[in-house]
């Protein structure tokens, strides 16, 4: 599969490293000379062009690509690139070429359905990490001690957590006796020492002191419990926390009318005093449970009139990384227990999530991860490169009709090329279960697998996954 990127950031980069892996034939093309040279460290084709221009399209041979993905830092570029391409490429054997463009202003998707935007701009999928962001701080705040934690769908979710000195019961233990010594331990798929590659460990594994470990799970309840048995001491959560918002941005409007959806108190404090009143006279505004508030972030005063200590989470969306962990780490010292920051550079909030009980996302990381489910839509569901567990994927994926591997056992399926957690199942009356996946087990029509694999084997995945 060749596929073309439009833009050499660290999107585009994040992107076309997770393909090159998989051996997939990658270009890129970008105007700017820095992004250029940091990019020619990669393993793909690079190109000097601007990607809202016909000729420099045509140079990177788009009309030879399956895929095009524009990930510029512009909205209109994106859409007016995925367009030319379009009209460069002829349908292949009664197949267009897919475009995913990556869009930042939420307003382009939210007052419309994605079919609608697909309509009028044409583009086959939008990423916009704003309207996914959220829910991913949300779960990550309730394990705020975790490396990260990515959605699986369904309640089924990867939690990475570096095992500390104090975990007794992992400490030098096999995989296989660290799930017998641990009441209710989840499993371990991905496991990584430092200085060492990352592996999807066997039962005989040694657990080491500071090694990270990658865990499959089904519901968020069961963070506290992983944490624990990895020597973190996480402090409660309450049903419904109260919450405390830097930054009455779009994007911290959003957060704040989740919580508020769920019952949750929510104070917000912005430096833009038209800001602030956007959000008081906002259709979810006129409530008890929102405190709208004009002032710095930074007030020491202002945020011991608002009682900082007494909030339970308090989340930085700022649209500055540095303001944001400023604000955070300040919050920190001022008594608020798990802080929750959203940013824009991937490094930054690796960073950020070692300070402590706090949790950081990060848009790009976001826009990264969703961009490559739709190229790997072949195998429909959820695809997330692990950051702090590199050369690994968290994957999900659905048995259809006809599927190849409707009646055969899941060791025909794994082999040497993935292991599978989970197996989400209907039964007959309706519901839903989710069953541990054994080599044994037989899968049926409609099931929905959730499974990890090496980067370079997902090609091999796919093919065993994608019908019959």
């Amino acid at each position: 599969m060749r596929i073309v990127i439009g833009g050499a950031g660290e999107v585009g980069r994040g992107v076309a490293k997770a393909l090159r892996s998989e051996g997939r034939d990658v270009v890129l093309i970008d105007s700017d000379p820095i992004a250029i040279k940091e990019a020619q460290a990669l393993d793909v084709l690079v190109v000097q062009g601007d990607a809202s221009v016909r000729d420099d399209l045509i140079e990177a041979e788009v009309e030879k690509a399956e895929v095009y993905i524009a990930a510029t830092e512009r909205d209109e570029i994106n859409i007016l690139s995925c367009a030319l391409v379009r009209d460069i490429c002829t349908p292949k054997n009664g197949a267009s070429i897919m475009t995913i463009a990556r869009i930042h202003d939420t307003r382009l998707i939210v007052s419309e359905d994605e079919e609608t935007f697909a309509r009028w701009t044409g583009v086959s999928h939008a990423v916009c990490s704003d309207l996914i962001v959220i829910d991913d701080l949300k779960a990550g705040l309730k394990g705020s001690s975790m490396s990260e934690v990515l959605s699986l769908g369904n309640d089924a979710w990867v939690a990475v957590v570096r095992v500390q000195e104090s975990a007794n019961q992992l400490v030098n233990s096999t995989i296989s006796a660290a799930e017998d010594n641990v009441d209710g331990l989840p499993r371990i798929f991905g496991y990584k020492e430092s200085g060492e590659k990352s592996i999807i460990p066997n039962e005989d594994t040694v657990i080491a002191e500071k090694s990270l470990l990658a865990f499959a799970t089904v519901g968020k309840h069961t963070f506290r419990r992983i944490l624990q048995a990895a020597g973190h001491n996480p402090p409660d959560f309450p049903e419904k926390p109260r919450v405390l918002i830097f930054g009455a941005t779009r994007l911290g409007r959003h957060i704040a009318r989740s919580y508020i959806e769920e019952g949750c108190r929510v104070t917000v404090i912005s430096e833009k005093l038209e800001e602030a009143n956007e959000l008081a006279g906002s259709d979810f505004g006129d409530t008890e449970l929102l405190d709208s508030i004009h002032g710095n972030p930074l007030d020491h005063h202002l945020l011991q009139e608002v009682d900082i200590s007494e909030h339970d989470i308090s989340i930085a969306a700022l649209k500055d990384d540095h303001a944001n962990v400023a604000v955070s780490l300040h919050a920190a010292e001022m008594g608020v227990l798990r802080t929750g920051m959203i940013l824009d550079d991937s490094q930054m909030a690796q960073i950020a999530r070692k300070i402590g009980q706090t949790y950081a996302v990060s848009r790009r990381r976001v826009a990264i991860n969703y961009i490559l489910k739709h190229v790997h839509s072949t195998v429909p569901g959820n695809y997330h490169l692990l950051s702090s567990v590199p050369e690994l994927v968290g994957m999900s994926a659905s048995i259809g009709p006809g599927n190849k591997m409707v009646g055969r056992q899941i060791k025909k399926l794994e082999g040497n090329i993935c292991r599978v957690a989970f197996v989400q199942r209907s039964g007959e009356s309706g519901s839903e279960s989710m069953i541990r996946a054994t080599p044994d087990l037989f899968l049926k029509e409609g099931d929905r697998l959730m499974l990890f694999s090496k980067v370079k084997d997902i090609e091999n995945v796919e093919n065993l996954l994608s019908g019959s």
